[in-house]
């Protein structure tokens, strides 16, 4: 990858767990990478607590990029926030747009009346609500609701300037825990 992007590192490579009990061996290899100078910086992504438990023994990690959103509760997904919060860590939630939808995108989400109500009372889609509660959960948190489309991109810019009032906060908050 270095030789095809003429560069003599990488900024930050991400490891994903693919479903392995531990990530001891795989993260291990490329903390050698990072000792050797070719990466600066390590991430992992689609991981549970004990993993990043698992990794920060190894060597560091500047980021944690896991599902997460307004109405895809997860307690594991929650404590790992939390644990990204104490430590410095950035959180970088895929599908914060998406919701229940995942991979099929927001279209497949469904658009909870407490969602379209803030939405309406702040005059945006129920993606830029999405992903302002997103970045409500905590200074360490980064949005990247991907789009191909100039005007979502324009919209997604303007919703990290959108500030949620408490009462609306705590009845997204709400929606996020009602099935944990």
């Amino acid at each position: 990858n270095l030789r095809q992007l003429g560069r003599d590192h990488l900024d930050l490579v991400y490891l994903r767990r693919m479903n392995q009990d531990s990530i001891a061996e795989h993260f291990g290899a490329l903390a050698e990478l990072r000792e050797a100078g070719l990466v600066r910086h390590l991430g992992i992504s689609a991981i549970q607590p004990r993993h990043l438990t698992e990794a920060l023994e190894i060597a560091p990690v500047v980021s944690v990029q896991n599902r997460y959103a307004v109405d895809a509760p997860d307690p594991r997904a929650d404590e790992l926030l939390r644990m990204c919060g104490e430590r410095g860590i950035a959180f970088v939630p895929y599908y914060a747009v998406a919701g229940q939808g995942g991979e099929r995108g927001a279209a497949g989400t469904r658009n909870d009346d407490e969602i379209l109500a803030v939405a309406r009372a702040h005059g945006v889609s129920p993606a830029a609500i999405r992903t302002a509660w997103t970045l409500h959960r905590g200074p360490h948190v980064l949005a990247v609701p991907g789009t191909g489309n100039p005007d979502h991109l324009t919209e997604n810019v303007a919703a990290g300037a959108l500030r949620l009032g408490q009462e609306e906060l705590e009845r997204l908050d709400a929606l996020h825990t009602q099935d944990v």
